[in-house]
C-alpha cells in the first residue's frame, strides 16, 4: 500500500512540474491584429490571439493603447473580448477601434486558464 502511495506521489509532483503557471502561459501569448475601415461598420482592429500554451484560455483583457506619430503612448484603454482560445491554437477578435492617433499597439493584459489540454508530449 504504501508503495502505490508513493508512486501515485511521485506522478502528481511530475504532473505539476510539468505544468505551466499563468506567468508562462502569458510569455506564449501574442497578438496580430490590423485596422480594418469598412463602409458598414465603425472602424475596428481586428485579429487573431494565438495561444502555445498547453491550456485553454478566456476571459482575455487586451491592453490598446493609441499612439501619436511619434509612436508615444497619448491612450490607453482595457477592452474584454470574450473568445476561448484553445490550446496549441488561435482565436479571431474585433474591437472598436479608439478615435484619434495614428497608431496602436496591443497586449494581451489578462486572462483566465481553464483547463489543460492533451498535448502530444511524452513523459
Amino acid at each position: 500500500m504504501g508503495l502505490l502511495l508513493a508512486g501515485l506521489i511521485a506522478l502528481a509532483v511530475v504532473d505539476v512540474a510539468r505544468s505551466q503557471s499563468q506567468a508562462d502561459v502569458a510569455k506564449l501569448l501574442r497578438v496580430e491584429w490590423e485596422a480594418v475601415t469598412e463602409a458598414c461598420c465603425p472602424p475596428r482592429l481586428v485579429g487573431q490571439i494565438y495561444n502555445a500554451s498547453t491550456y485553454r484560455i478566456g476571459s482575455i483583457r487586451l491592453r490598446v493603447e493609441t499612439l501619436d506619430g511619434s509612436n508615444q503612448v497619448v491612450r490607453e484603454t482595457l477592452d474584454w473580448i470574450y473568445v476561448t482560445v484553445p490550446a496549441k491554437s488561435r482565436a479571431h477578435f474585433s474591437l472598436r477601434r479608439p478615435q484619434g492617433g495614428e497608431a496602436f499597439r496591443l497586449a494581451v493584459e489578462s486572462f483566465v486558464l481553464i483547463a489543460r489540454e492533451g498535448t502530444d508530449e511524452t513523459p
